[in-house]
């Protein structure tokens, strides 16, 4: 299948990221039940890093109507990440995920990301 036709090449993901996943959930004290990033498992991905002002990071802004820092692309998995349950690391930083999009039929995934603020 050609590049373009499956949005991703193995050559073309150059970056390793790390992917933080949550498996507990905790309460607030005010009551408000969140995903607990004390306990996550890690696990390192290579990706595809396209910043904002990139065609994809505008696609993906379009798509999840909201502000978004870049977009890493990675190869389909099962499962698939969530959002509220998954953080990336790359590059020193720690990005939140906004809703994942679907490349091809399960050929990748785009992960719109927004970067935490420090100290976060």
């Amino acid at each position: 299948m050609s590049r373009a036709a499956d949005g991703l090449a193995s050559g073309d993901l150059d970056r390793d990221i790390v992917l933080i996943t949550a498996t507990a959930r905790t309460q607030t004290d005010s009551g408000e039940d969140q995903w607990d990033f004390a306990h996550a498992t890690e696990e390192t991905i290579p990706a595809i890093w396209f910043p904002a002002g990139t065609r994809e990071a505008y696609f993906a802004q379009q798509r999840v109507a909201s502000q978004v820092d870049g977009v890493f692309r990675i190869y389909d998995r099962n499962p698939r990440p969530k959002p509220d349950a998954c953080r990336v690391r790359f590059d020193g930083r720690l990005f939140d995920l906004k809703p994942w999009i679907e490349i091809g039929r399960g050929r990748g995934l785009d992960l719109p990301a927004v970067a935490r603020g420090e100290g976060e």
